[in-house]
């Protein structure tokens, strides 16, 4: 592999990964041309979860500012972006791309986006880029929008949509009596009128959540039997007493239906099991009964009890288990001076971002619960391996506790992909 075969691979390493390990890259190597490889970032949203991450069109239009082939590169991306693609969040990275290469100057027919838009629910049921769209235009933005929208409703009556689009332009625009605006276009377009009788009958409401005032044996009771897993997971679960917490430990040990064995332990995660962990420790050491997920809820249990032997079930699960994500929390209690390199050594059995993406979170609680220097070399690993921007956000904060950011790492944060890590990187270095 001659140099510059080696500088671009690690130039779309970080790319995908969304690391700002690929900007340095391009301003250090400016003889070498990225632009193939940046195309492909442009037209591909490589997020490990891009629903929770977000589009990266910001990340790429650095990388593109930035590059000699500037030109070539949109002139390919805007090509590429009018072809249409069967996927959907890449879709609507190329969108918001297109919208910032508009407000460049670099796309000149803004009914392009329009046109797009439009197609963009004949491909998926689904519109996206309203925002950016209102954003460019305004009141102008809206009645476009409302056009199209409002004609997949006048077609077929079963569609709908809601006034949050609506309302939030209204509130940042009070000069503007948006709605009447839509009245007056919905006298002359059909369109607009089946779009602009939707929002009034599908009135934005912010869902009232119900004040709980404590989590009760109650409460934790109810959401058993009703399968509410979110309750029975939640930090608030602290609130309840230990005379509470004991009944609930008690109705567990004396449970015979493995499913609902498994929404006590669901709650044993949150709150400490008040007894001996024994009984806890047996599940977790066999084998997963059918249509459960008993074994892994168990496993989560223990990890607030220390134990040699807690400790030792981990150890084994470490050799024995190609990916022994699931037990990772077991150290949570149960950490040791030295087991950075445990931890390493399992982040270097593969590079697959599933891989990876499975042990960061347990890496995360290890860490949390136990600060340390030891923590660099195995979190450095994940950082490198990783594409999830969300989880490199807890991954930096962690090695800034522990100050064990590294100088090369911090330069990257700059241009990270995801705002939480850029964030970092201020917050950083306003205190140096």
């Amino acid at each position: 592999m001659t140099s510059t075969e080696n500088i671009k691979e690690l130039f779309f390493n970080s790319l995908k990964r969304g690391t700002g390990e690929a900007y340095l890259i391009l301003k250090n190597n400016p003889t070498i041309d990225f632009s193939a490889l940046i195309v492909k970032g442009a037209t591909k949203n490589y997020a490990y979860d891009p629903q929770c991450e977000g589009s990266r069109a910001s990340y790429i239009y650095r990388l593109i500012q930035k590059s000699k082939q500037k030109e070539k590169i949109i002139k390919t991306v805007l090509k590429k972006w009018q072809t249409k693609t069967n996927d959907f969040w890449s879709s609507d990275q190329m969108f918001d791309l297109a919208v910032l290469l508009y407000k460049e100057g670099y796309l000149k027919d803004k009914n392009l986006l329009y046109e797009r838009f439009e197609d963009n629910y004949l491909q998926y049921s689904e519109f996206w880029g309203e925002e950016r769209l209102i954003a460019i235009d305004g009141v102008e933005g809206i009645l476009k929008v409302a056009e199209v929208i409002g004609k997949t409703i006048f077609e077929n009556p079963e569609n709908w949509v809601d006034s949050y689009m609506i309302d939030d332009f209204q509130k940042r625009n009070k000069a503007i009596d948006i709605y009447a605006e839509l009245e007056r276009a919905s006298m002359k377009s059909q369109n607009i009128k089946a779009y602009y009788n939707s929002i009034l009958e599908n009135k934005w409401k912010v869902s009232r959540i119900r004040k709980i005032k404590r989590f009760s044996y109650e409460l934790v009771k109810e959401s058993i039997e009703d399968r509410r897993f979110g309750i029975l997971q939640s930090s608030r679960n602290i609130e309840l007493t230990d005379t509470e917490v004991e009944k609930l430990a008690n109705e567990f040990l004396s449970e015979k239906d493995n499913q609902l064995k498994e929404r006590y332990l669901r709650f044993f995660r949150s709150r400490k099991f008040p007894f001996d962990y024994k009984p806890i420790f047996q599940i977790a050491s066999g084998k997963n009964p059918k249509k459960t997920r008993l074994v892994e809820f168990a496993v989560e249990s223990l990890k607030h009890f220390s134990s040699d032997e807690i400790r030792q079930l981990a150890l084994d699960k470490f050799k024995t288990e190609k990916n022994p994500c699931d037990y990772l929390c077991l150290l949570v209690g149960n950490y040791q001076k030295g087991d950075d390199k445990i931890l390493t050594e399992i982040t270097n059995r593969s590079d697959n971002y599933d891989f990876i993406h499975s042990l960061v979170w347990g890496y995360i609680e290890i860490y949390k619960a136990n600060p340390t220097e030891e923590c660099k070399e195995p979190l450095e690993g994940i950082y490198n391996k990783m594409n999830c921007g969300l989880h490199r956000a807890d991954i930096v904060k962690i090695l800034i506790d522990n100050n064990v950011l590294s100088d090369k790492i911090f330069k990257e944060l700059e241009f990270d992909s995801y705002d939480e890590v850029r964030k970092l990187f201020r917050q950083k270095k306003n205190c140096s």
